[in-house]
């Protein structure tokens, strides 16, 4: 909440880096304009696949920039989160010119490298994000997740067990 209202949330979704999509258009398509519909939003996003292909960044990223249906208001959060796992600075469109372009919009662009983080930073996805403002992370597949335990992992493995016995197997 902010100042006692409840915001709304809207989330647009492209796909880019597919070569099934037309190269004229960059390889990228614009699966949703944005919606507060989270649900058609996820159902959208578990149907993407992909063979592969040049992630051109600055194409998607001016895209959404230029053609989504932003609100004017500085007082509205505007963001873009753009994933991939390709160099940064594929494509004809150059990050360094449209990350500036969304900022100056007062869109944020928050990189995620899907890779070892040293990777995404010589590719050049941490300054993707510190041009426009936003953050770098990165999403790697091949580390190890780490389990820290806590005083109240006890009681929510009995808990959840006591819920088990509530379910009746149907079908």
């Amino acid at each position: 909440e902010r100042n006692n209202q409840t915001p709304r949330l809207e989330v647009a979704l492209y796909e880019y880096g597919n070569i099934s999509l037309p190269a004229a258009d960059g390889y990228i398509r614009q699966v949703l304009p944005l919606t507060d519909d989270l649900d058609r939003v996820s159902e959208e996003l578990f149907k993407l696949t992909t063979n592969g292909g040049n992630e051109y960044c600055g194409r998607v990223i001016k895209a959404a920039v230029d053609s989504l249906a932003w609100s004017a208001s500085n007082d509205d959060l505007k963001v873009i989160y753009i994933a991939g796992n390709e160099p940064f600075t594929q494509g004809d469109i150059d990050f360094r010119t449209v990350c500036p372009a969304a900022i100056s919009k007062g869109i944020l662009v928050n990189t995620i490298y899907c890779g070892d983080q040293a990777e995404g930073e010589r590719t050049q996805w941490k300054d993707g994000a510190l041009l426009a403002d936003g953050m770098y992370l990165s999403i790697d597949q091949a580390s190890v997740a780490v389990s820290i335990t806590a005083p109240q992992d006890a009681e929510i493995v009995r808990l959840g067990e006591t819920l088990n016995t509530t379910y009746i197997a149907y079908g």
